[in-house]
């Protein structure tokens, strides 16, 4: 090759370096981008341009990608703080306060006693401590309640004769009446009668157990 060929290829050679440089160099101008090497700091190159996002994972707490820009979520909230004093922080999000109804006040009622049944042993008309503890009680009551007069109706379980059980349901009541006059209570202030086993429900021991009594009724 002679010198002038050499010289022209050299040339051409030291041009096709220059013009490539120079394409590097020249580069797209922000915000337009090829990568996101070319976006500052925090940006993402997205469809040729810089922007703050490309998802909801590159925005900080509490922020949202939408259109490509971080923008606060609605609503979001870290603590209660954050949301209006009638709402509160619930996953993240402010909702309502639940509404707590008020409950009035109320005045306890007291407790009024009341006339305890008299309950007897089968086919006795005698008084064992739990009948004896039952009339003190209904003594009391009776004073409670300033009840000034009471009528005392003997009873009996079915097994019997109609009369037999009148009978008995006679002297159950007598004993009843007999027992609160020992303890204060004015005799006239108390009647005493018999239904007998008109009014028994029972249908076994235990029924039958209830059937046996004195009931104390307030006249």
């Amino acid at each position: 090759m002679d010198r002038q060929r050499m010289s022209q290829w050299m040339g051409y050679a030291v041009f096709a370096l220059g013009m490539s440089a120079f394409g590097a160099a020249c580069g797209p101008t922000y915000p337009n981008c090829d990568n996101d090497e070319q976006c500052h700091e925090g940006e993402f190159c997205v469809n040729g341009r810089c922007q703050d996002c490309r998802d909801d994972s590159q925005c900080p707490t509490g922020q949202m990608c939408e259109q490509n820009d971080c923008v606060p979520i609605p609503g979001w909230c870290n603590s209660d703080a954050d949301c209006p004093p009638d709402q509160m922080c619930q996953n993240n999000r402010c909702v309502a306060r639940p509404v707590v109804a008020e409950v009035p006040e109320t005045t306890p009622v007291p407790q009024v006693c009341q006339l305890q049944p008299v309950y007897f042993q089968f086919d006795e008309s005698a008084l064992d401590d739990a009948a004896r503890t039952a009339l003190t009680a209904n003594q009391a009551c009776m004073t409670e309640r300033n009840i000034a007069a009471v009528q005392v109706t003997g009873m009996c379980d079915p097994r019997g004769t109609e009369e037999y059980n009148m009978a008995l349901g006679d002297r159950r009541a007598r004993a009843t009446r007999d027992h609160l006059q020992r303890l204060g209570v004015r005799r006239q202030a108390m009647t005493t009668r018999s239904v007998g086993e008109e009014m028994a429900t029972g249908a076994d021991e235990y029924g039958w157990s209830r059937d046996r009594r004195a009931d104390l009724t307030e006249r």
